[in-house]
């Protein structure tokens, strides 16, 4: 059984994320989607939010997409659920010089290869400009699965009161 794990903060969840989701899913049996949970830095939403918004984006695909949440090292993770594959997305020249680093290492340390999704013409959206939006009480709708958008408005109005 091949097993990948995509991993990041998904503070939220977007397209584009699910996009590289569904395309694992097209190569491995088993995908793990990890949120990490990093106390130095301050998130919109609660982990537990996370995991509703992205239990919500992956309706009617559950039976190989398990979530999970994690603190530490992606591939102390990576070894543990013996993964055969890091899922990373490459929106911009930038990404990819990070990602060639951070795949280095994941190889070198933890003999964990990366598996890059290109950004399929989603690459105007992040997690960043949807938090900008919710701020600003703008539209997030296009940017973030269809199913989550009522969800993740409510969590944000619960989470600011």
């Amino acid at each position: 059984m091949k097993k990948c794990m995509l991993t990041g903060s998904f503070d939220p969840f977007t397209k584009g994320h699910l996009d590289m989701l569904k395309r694992a899913t097209k190569i491995f049996d088993k995908v793990y989607v990890a949120i990490l949970v990093n106390p130095e830095k301050k998130q919109m939403f609660c982990v537990d939010d996370r995991i509703k918004i992205i239990r919500r984006a992956i309706e009617g695909m559950e039976g190989s997409i398990f979530v999970i949440s994690y603190a530490g090292m992606t591939i102390d993770l990576a070894r543990e659920l013996q993964v055969d594959c890091l899922i990373r997305g490459i929106r911009s020249e930038s990404d990819l010089d990070y990602e060639i680093d951070m795949s280095d290492y994941n190889l070198n340390e933890g003999g964990v290869d990366t598996v890059c999704f290109l950004s399929n013409n989603l690459s105007f959206i992040s997690s960043t400009e949807v938090r900008r939006r919710i701020r600003e009480n703008e539209d997030i709708s296009g940017l973030v699965p269809d199913n989550t958008v009522d969800l993740i408005k409510r969590l944000y109005e619960e989470g600011v009161r």
